[in-house]
């Protein structure tokens, strides 16, 4: 087994399991795409970290292909020099399928460079995305200065008024710490308030 037929992925800088795909992401159908065996350890870092394959050691010059450990099965996308720049993992029962024919897959001996390793994180990409959304709005909202957006902010969380605005900065810099989904629910809904004004 050389080739998959008709899958579809969801490719993201980040590695996501297909029940992490959201909505708004780009699904892609492929019609025909490689695939490789691989060594579990090899499979794992190059799912894990950031990493570049030697196109030499490829059988097929292609941009987009498969690789398996026998346990999994993803998606790889280089650029012209071999960088990964985007993974995807695959739907359970496409991954299902390719598994189940595993022992037909050509294992080839990948060569590849790790350019720099990944933290793995134990937390899912929705609360990844929510994190990243309330720290980009609280340092936008205090790089320009918008102190009634942020005091605003702070009278709805808290019940209280502060007219320092470093300390309503730090202080919800810290909620954001320790409790994110109530600083993104905040944030959304006084959003939503403002847009109904």
């Amino acid at each position: 087994m050389d080739y998959i037929y008709d899958i579809v992925l969801n490719f993201q800088k980040e590695y996501y399991d297909f029940y992490e795909w959201f909505p708004t992401d780009k699904i892609v159908n492929i019609k025909k795409i490689p695939i490789y065996k691989v060594s579990n350890n090899d499979y794992l870092k190059i799912r894990n970290n950031i990493v570049t394959i030697d196109k030499i050691s490829l059988p097929k010059p292609n941009k987009i292909f498969l690789i398996t450990s026998g346990l999994e099965v993803m998606a790889l996308l280089i650029d012209n020099v071999g960088h990964v720049i985007k993974k995807s993992s695959l739907l359970f029962d496409e991954a299902d399928e390719i598994l189940e024919d595993k022992d037909k897959i050509k294992k080839i001996d990948i060569k590849y460079n790790i350019d720099k390793i990944n933290n793995i994180k134990y937390i899912s990409r929705k609360k990844i995305e929510k994190i990243k959304y309330v720290n980009k709005y609280l340092r936008k909202s205090f790089k320009y200065k918008d102190k009634y957006y942020l005091k605003y902010l702070y009278f709805e969380i808290f019940n209280e008024e502060e007219d320092d605005i470093n300390k309503v900065y730090s202080r919800l810099v810290e909620l954001a710490k320790k409790n994110i989904n109530k600083m993104y629910d905040s944030i959304k809904k006084i959003e939503l308030e403002l847009k109904k004004i």
